[in-house]
């Protein structure tokens, strides 16, 4: 199982276009997911045609809920990563992969790095 950040389906309109190893991954039957605040972030945005569509393709329903074990192991990532503001919701996003014993696939590594430690296996984009 992989769990998808927000910035995965953002860029899953190209990395279907070029290609990408994760979709490969995934295509041999690998489970893609996404937490709920995941999915949130990602509906925000400005879709153009076809990705909602596209995104709810690669992850076929498998949202994960925030339970109160998720919004727990949340709270303890965050005091142990120095309660920093801006990393409140990538702990939240980084329990519920932990918690479904899944791998994290980000663009943004450099923020997600210090969740290793707490458990956290980061994906490889390349």
């Amino acid at each position: 199982m992989i769990h998808l950040d927000t910035n995965v389906l953002i860029y899953l309109p190209q990395w279907a276009r070029d290609g990408h190893p994760v979709l490969e991954r995934i295509a041999a039957g690998e489970p893609a997911a996404v937490c709920a605040v995941v999915w949130y972030e990602f509906m925000l945005g400005a879709l153009s045609d076809g990705e909602a569509d596209l995104a709810r393709a690669l992850v076929q329903g498998r949202i994960t809920p925030v339970t109160e074990a998720e919004a727990l192991l949340a709270v303890r990532l965050f005091s142990a990563t120095g309660r920093k503001r801006q990393h409140r919701t990538d702990t939240l996003i980084a329990a519920c992969a932990i918690r479904a014993q899944a791998e994290f696939l980000t663009a943004n590594v450099r923020d997600f790095r210090p969740l290793v430690a707490h458990g956290l296996r980061l994906a490889s984009v390349a």
